[in-house]
């Protein structure tokens, strides 16, 4: 076994082709295969299941494929160690966030450029469940996500940095008739349509008040932001979230939106954070984005 043949193996098993992980990594499709082939006669285990439609991992392969994926991020920071050592801080850093305080993290990412110019970085806006999933597949290496203690308890392996500890609140337009109270009653809401970011914790939300106090009358749910804050402004909608998500808004738009507490309506908090595999945790370009970031948080006038 050696290196080049886990990093085939990881590659396969992260784009499910070997005709993808071939023009990744710039090798032969033969190559990869054959490399393959040699590492599970080698280990006496048969690694992916091959087809026309691609390469799928075996219910024998998966947990030695883990085992591969942990190789990778340790050279990954012996790699990362070796150029901090020679004063040179190189590399990527991939970040998946849902999109709250997107203002702070911007901020963030443009501070880290200027004094880490030769780090990549990567960023894309996903909800929960799709950053936890991209995370253990070793797509992103960070992600900033709401999480609950259900879903902590499901995912063993990944390191949670809390920023905040909030609840779910409503957003209105500015001509909305709710705009000028500071709460409404949860049965008040009952009359009005909601549009909604398609996240977990939003999803978790509607549940608990379809049971609770009635169902919510939902127009849509998109993960397009700009269209949630199109059909607030134009008073087409109201809509729910993080409390948080005011934060770090540009102020043209918090003067645009209100927010409002829930009356009668009891719920759980939820908290938000950096969320990292175990694995990658010692990793000095995460630490210092992640630091940064709480930096920058702190700075807000909460």
């Amino acid at each position: 076994m050696n290196i080049d043949q886990i990093q085939y193996v990881v590659e396969v098993a992260k784009t499910k082709s070997i005709t993808t992980a071939s023009n990744n990594l710039h090798v032969t499709q033969s190559a990869i295969s054959q490399s393959i082939s040699n590492l599970e006669t080698e280990l006496g285990i048969k690694l992916f299941t091959r087809s026309r439609n691609g390469a799928v991992p075996t219910p024998e392969g998966k947990n030695i494929i883990l085992k591969m994926l942990d190789v990778i991020s340790s050279l990954e920071e012996i790699k990362e160690e070796a150029n901090n050592q020679n004063g040179i801080t190189v590399g990527e850093l991939r970040i998946a966030a849902i999109p709250i305080g997107m203002e702070i993290l911007i901020n963030t990412i443009s501070n880290f450029k200027k004094d880490y110019p030769n780090v990549q970085i990567q960023i894309s806006e996903k909800g929960s469940g799709d950053i936890l999933n991209d995370l253990h597949q070793n797509k992103v290496d960070i992600g900033l996500i709401g999480l609950n203690e259900n879903m902590d308890k499901k995912n063993a392996g990944l390191i949670f940095t809390k920023i905040w500890e909030g609840h779910i609140v409503v957003f209105v337009g500015k001509n909305s008739p709710l705009s000028s109270f500071k709460k409404v009653p949860a049965k008040e809401l009952l009359k009005y349509p909601f549009v909604l970011y398609n996240e977990e914790y939003v999803n978790e939300f509607v549940d608990h008040f379809n049971q609770s106090i009635g169902k919510i009358d939902i127009w849509f749910k998109t993960n397009n932001t700009s269209a949630l804050s199109r059909a607030l402004k134009d008073n087409l909608a109201i809509s729910a979230g993080y409390d948080l998500s005011f934060i770090g808004l540009p102020n043209n738009e918090k003067h645009e939106l209100s927010l409002l507490e829930i009356e009668d309506f009891v719920q759980d908090s939820k908290s938000v954070g950096w969320i990292q595999k175990e694995t990658k945790s010692n990793s000095l370009i995460s630490k210092e984005f992640i630091n940064r970031y709480i930096t920058e948080f702190q700075k807000r006038n909460f």
